[in-house]
């Protein structure tokens, strides 16, 4: 009996193909609108979003860097102990503040602490669509 994997089934690929963009652009397609359904101009919500956005894109950045500082300190912690132990303490701190600091900066990243753009347009009394 011969065992068919589905990676390699050409039907499977060309529906993943198909599916999976559909399926990240429609998260890219929602918008927001008042809540009480007040009328907001156009300027007013473009320029609530705008600030939205650069916030959302600063508290990003900050938490990157954040991120990148305590990983490169934790980093060189372990890899200076880890390293002592097998006699290069100096090789273990650079290894391990290296490796510590590009976790630290995409844990960062990811990260967001409620300062998303969903969340600061909600404060401003938009509700997503």
């Amino acid at each position: 009996m011969r065992v068919r994997n589905a990676v390699f089934d050409w039907r499977f690929t060309a529906r993943l193909v198909v599916v999976l963009p559909a399926t990240i652009l429609s998260a890219c397609a929602s918008d927001y609108e008042p809540r009480n359904n007040a009328p907001v101009s156009a300027e007013t919500y473009q320029s609530d979003l705008d600030s939205c956005q650069s916030s959302a894109t600063a508290a990003r950045a900050a938490g990157g860097a954040e991120g990148f500082l305590v990983g490169a300190l934790w980093g060189a912690a372990n890899g200076a102990a880890a390293g002592a132990h097998h006699g290069g303490a100096d090789i273990g701190a650079i290894v391990g503040a290296s490796v510590g600091a590009v976790v630290g900066f995409v844990q960062g990243l990811t990260w967001s602490r409620g300062s998303s753009v969903s969340y600061c347009m909600h404060a401003k009394g938009y509700r997503r669509v």
